[in-house]
Formats: C-alpha cells, structure tokens, sequence
C-alpha cells in the first residue's frame, strides 16, 4: 500500500448563526443608527464589546461549522509521500454523486445530507437570527489514505450540504470520497479572507444587513 496526500484548495466558508431577541435586534440597530454604519458586518466588533453578543463564535449557537463552498471552485491536488503531485483536478471533473457509487447503495441513506437552518420560523424558540458567514481563499483541507494503485479522477467524489437561509442557501461540500469510502480531514490549510457577510433574519420576514 502507498500513502497519498489529498489536498484542497479554492473557496471556503465559515459560518456561525446565533438565536437573538427582539431587545437584541433593537440594541444593534441603534448602534447602526449611532454609528451611521451602512451595512450590519460594519457593527460586528461592536456587538461583543457592547455585551449585545459574548462571542461570536461561541456561546449559544445553533450551529458553527467550516466547509469548502460548492460554487465550482474547488480544486484537488493528490501528492505521494514525497510530495511529488501525481493528479490534480477540479470539482466539475468528478461523477455525480449517484453515478459515482451506481447500484451499491444508495449514497443519500449511506450518508445522509447535511444541512443547516438559519430560518427563524423552522427553529423553535428562535425570535430572529444572527448570521455571519466568512469566506476564504486558498488552501482548505488535508486528507491521507493509502491505496495500491495510482489515483485517478474516477476515484473522487464529493456531496453537498447547504446553510439554509431566507435570503438564499449557501452550498458546501459535506463529503469527499476516495473509492467509495469517506475520507476524514486530517489538516487544514492555510487561506486568506476574501469577505464577510452578516445578516438578521426576522420572524416577520424583514432581513437586515
């Protein structure tokens, strides 16, 4: 068996999604107001020195997670122990996820998606929502895996998740396969921030950002 280095690179996302209260929404409103801010990402310091939120990536949240975005960036480099790359293609080159693992099984009940809500009315007990999400570029993720053969495109295989919104999904990839086995991050890479966004969504519909 040979060890083989999967490496990620192109576009990835942060995101973080709070549960806040009318009082709350009110409270950072008025701070946009004081501040003249144009845009709520303008306030987002302000929220934790203020005390309106702890910690913006801690606390109470209903979800923090980190993923390369699926939006046709993605790039795979696989490199042999001696770091010699040996393959190298991108998201668009792989199968479908149901031509990829055929009649085996079916991949949706295997490993079931992964998706999170950041829509007031489908989370109980949540008056509005607090979303950021960061975006990166560069490198992403490592991933090690031993086979007999020199990898190639048909090998790899990826599913999507996505972060559900009322101003629209965020699509990333969930799961990266290598002959039909997942394969589990074992580094992350080094990227650059490339934008911020954040958002409240309101259980009246209204969106502020």
């Amino acid at each position: 068996m040979a060890k083989y280095i999967l490496k990620t690179y192109g576009w990835e996302m942060e995101a973080v999604a709070h549960p806040i209260t009318d009082d709350q929404v009110e409270e950072i409103q008025s701070i946009m107001e004081d501040n003249e801010y144009d845009s709520l990402s303008e306030c987002r310091w302000d929220l934790e020195e203020q005390g309106i939120i702890e910690d913006l990536y801690g606390g109470e949240l209903l979800f923090h997670m980190s993923a390369a975005m699926d939006n046709g960036t993605l790039i795979f480099v696989v490199q042999d122990e001696e770091g010699n790359t040996v393959l190298e293609f991108d998201s668009k080159q792989t199968a479908d996820i149901y031509t990829y693992f055929g009649e085996d099984i079916d991949p949706y009940s295997e490993f079931p998606t992964i998706n999170y809500v950041a829509i007031p009315e489908e989370v109980d007990g949540a008056e509005n929502i607090l979303a950021l999400f960061e975006e990166n570029k560069g490198g992403i993720a490592q991933y090690e895996f031993e086979t007999d053969e020199v990898p190639v495109v048909e090998d790899f295989a990826y599913m999507s998740g996505s972060v559900d919104t009322p101003d629209g999904d965020w699509d990333f990839v969930s799961r990266i396969f290598f002959k039909k086995k997942e394969l589990e991050i074992q580094d992350h890479l080094d990227g650059r921030g490339k934008a911020s966004t954040m958002e409240i969504y309101r259980a009246d519909g209204d969106i502020i950002n």
